[in-house]
């Protein structure tokens, strides 16, 4: 069979208790075909078989004997099912809007040459979450993770970075959009070959946007359907930078993912934008 739209979804020992029960419900509301896959990577938490199909028992399930990364993950996981669009999903996401599939479904569907589509992300508390931004500069993890996050400097940056000056009030062009939930037409994902797996974790969204963007599709944000994410910067755990450097794996990930991210698009100053 080949499903309308198929929900995508990486695990690593968690997902939260209302996520698949939620998904369960957008997927019996909507009138499209829709198909869910899980690929696992080697939690030790929970049954990834128990726990996905007594919410979802028609769901795939792949189970890896490790951590092989989100977008690695990503890529297996297409292999498993058919599709007319894939739609990434975090499992510490709920879905609010039982409509999202229908709604996402007749925005592409409407216009035919979107690349990515992504909805409003919000906290669980409703707040916004800036998960929609211009493509970065050399310097976006110093401004991040230093002092220079306070200055007049770094905080003109963050405020052109996330895009705080742009309206999210309807569907707009952006450069790039976070990976935690987004909608991509399967045979384009197929044609630019997926996640690049170099990343284990981090940067590759936005690798994934520049490469859709380079063949001409746009990225969309469309707030006009909204979910609920559980975001929490596994990167930025408290601490010295230099003691997070050696205990924490996410910030070294962060490190090397950036690095491969500025060598393979030799990214340099200022917020080369496609969206400005």
């Amino acid at each position: 069979m080949t499903y309308d739209i198929a929900i995508v979804m990486v695990s690593y020992n968690k997902i939260v208790e209302e996520c698949l029960p939620s998904v369960k419900r957008a997927m019996n509301a909507s009138t499209l075909r829709i198909g869910f896959v899980l690929v696992d990577n080697g939690s030790t938490k929970f049954s990834a078989h128990e726990t996905v199909r007594e919410h979802i028992p028609d769901a795939r399930i792949v189970l890896r004997d490790k951590n092989y990364g989100f977008g690695n993950s990503c890529n297996r996981a297409v292999k498993e099912i058919d599709a007319t669009f894939f739609f990434f999903l975090n499992p510490d996401t709920i879905l609010v809007d039982e409509t999202i599939f229908d709604v996402m479904h007749a925005f592409m569907q409407s216009h035919p040459w979107t690349g990515i589509l992504a909805p409003r992300v919000e906290h669980f508390s409703g707040e916004l979450q800036e998960t929609c931004r211009r493509f970065p500069a050399w310097y976006m993890p110093f401004v991040q993770r230093t002092g220079l996050a306070n200055t007049a400097f770094g905080k003109k940056y963050t405020e052109q970075f996330l895009m705080r000056n742009v309206p999210r009030n309807g569907a707009r062009l952006v450069d790039w959009v976070q990976g935690s939930a987004m909608c991509i037409p399967s045979a384009l994902y197929k044609e630019i070959g997926g996640f690049d797996d170099a990343y284990w974790m981090y940067f590759e969204d936005i690798d994934l946007c520049r490469r859709v963007w380079e063949q001409h599709r746009p990225v969309y944000y469309y707030p006009d359907v909204v979910l609920r994410h559980a975001y929490g910067k596994g990167s930025a755990a408290p601490g010295g930078y230099m003691k997070n450097l050696f205990t924490n794996r996410p910030l070294r990930a962060h490190i090397m993912s950036w690095l491969k991210y500025m060598w393979k698009w030799r990214v340099s100053g200022g917020l080369a934008s496609s969206t400005k």
